[in-house]
């Protein structure tokens, strides 16, 4: 098996540059997620919850701003918490939960909250607040079953079906239905949507993920790019160390390690903390070491 090393330390750079859940999302994986930190930010992170049970938009109670609860962000707080040793039945996970299924379309899946319309940039097609958007159906998804949800649920059954309905000819699926080709694939749905499936109890010999599995081969030349690299993906379908594809995909994100520590969505931005934790928990999943 190939030895590989971190050319920097980006443990730092989550600290310093992240807000609250990405400093609880790094220590809810690392060795020493019983720091004296960790206190800390679960505080923070418990203060911060809206009254409506969600987590506003971006993390931004940070800076003192007042901005509505966020789907996205809501379900990415949840399973942190919960792995860092909150209760399912405590006041926060039950309040979040609440607020996922009062927002829950009725096609099944998830779109983000209208009341950010004004706050999201126009650009940012990636999001939607008229129309279910994949990525964040299979993070909702996966966040209630963190949360205790059963996979019966009526919710979470809706939302399979959602998921299933929306994978494109071409075995992969768009941001979300009103994209001006949902015929074409997003890569960084991949991940949130395929973990999911699988969790729901989809298999990894099943028609659905055999196609998507075949379309991330088919697009080997958008890997290098962090937030279009399939690496998670290859966790999750069991690829060992060894394999081709994750030397490919590793070597990526060696290669393009910034010298702050971090990656960013794209290789020629700015370092950014959520791909930073992201790929520091998946890197240290396949026995990456910090240098």
């Amino acid at each position: 098996m190939p030895d590989y090393i971190l050319k920097y330390d980006p443990i730092p750079s989550i600290f310093e540059k992240g807000n609250s859940y990405h400093k609880l999302k790094a220590l809810s994986f690392l060795a020493e997620r019983d720091d004296s930190r960790l206190l800390d930010v679960l505080q923070r992170v418990k203060s911060s919850q809206n009254a409506d049970g969600g987590w506003p938009w971006l993390g931004r109670w940070e800076f003192d701003e007042k901005v509505p609860s966020s789907i996205s962000d809501t379900a990415y707080y949840l399973p942190p918490l919960v792995d860092c040793g909150v209760d399912i039945h405590s006041e926060e996970v039950v309040k979040a939960s609440a607020f996922l299924l009062k927002a829950q379309s009725d096609d099944g899946g998830w779109a983000e909250n209208p009341e950010l319309r004004k706050t999201m940039e126009e650009s940012w097609t990636w999001f939607s607040v008229d129309h279910s958007v994949t990525w964040i159906t299979g993070l909702v998804i996966n966040t209630l079953l963190k949360a205790g949800h059963p996979l019966d649920a009526s919710s979470i059954v809706k939302a399979v079906t959602f998921l299933k309905s929306m994978q494109n000819d071409e075995g992969g699926w768009p941001s979300h239905a009103s994209v001006p080709e949902p015929s074409s694939t997003e890569m960084w749905t991949m991940e949130e949507v395929i973990s999911a499936l699988l969790n729901c109890g989809e298999t990894k010999d099943s028609e659905i993920i055999k196609k998507a599995e075949s379309t991330i081969l088919n697009h080997r030349d958008r890997w290098q790019e962090p937030v279009e690299n399939p690496l998670g993906v290859f966790l999750m379908l069991g690829y060992d160390r060894g394999h081709e594809y994750v030397a490919k995909c590793i070597g990526h994100l060696l290669e393009n390690q910034k010298e702050d520590g971090g990656w960013g969505y794209y290789n020629e931005w700015d370092s950014s903390p959520d791909q930073t934790v992201r790929w520091l928990e998946v890197l240290l999943e396949y026995g990456v070491r910090i240098g």
